[in-house]
């Protein structure tokens, strides 16, 4: 019985000395644009963590995934991948003849804001 109440009042200076700010949830704040280059081109939970890793900042790909969902939206990351191509488009060489440019392929339509998809079956719980 004394070793309950030992390891009770050990417990409860620990709950006491706890700083919440100490914690690491704003590890990754700093380099919020970095991840959300990396998401805008598709780099995963997984890669990300393990880059980050290699320059020394040690966080899981769950953590990685929590602070990309908590804090961009999709719009966001949508927004970063359209400005990363048109950067690229403006950095491309504009000099290509008719002769050796690609034949044109056909675009898939773009996804209009308010118009829905297909209907497709799902389960409503």
């Amino acid at each position: 019985m004394a070793e309950t109440t030992e390891l009770h009042a050990r417990l409860m200076e620990d709950a006491r000395n706890y700083d919440p700010a100490a914690h690491h949830r704003g590890l990754l704040a700093p380099y919020r644009d970095v991840l959300l280059v990396w998401r805008a081109k598709f780099m995963s939970y997984e890669q990300i963590a393990a880059t980050l890793h290699s320059h020394g900042i040690k966080v899981s790909p769950a953590g990685v995934g929590v602070y990309c969902r908590g804090h961009f939206t999709k719009a966001e990351i949508d927004r970063a991948r359209r400005e990363a191509r048109e950067a690229n488009r403006a950095a491309a060489p504009a000099r290509v003849s008719a002769a050796t440019a690609p034949a044109a392929s056909p675009r898939p339509a773009e996804s209009t804001p308010n118009r829905r998809g297909p209907k497709i079956a799902r389960d409503n719980y």
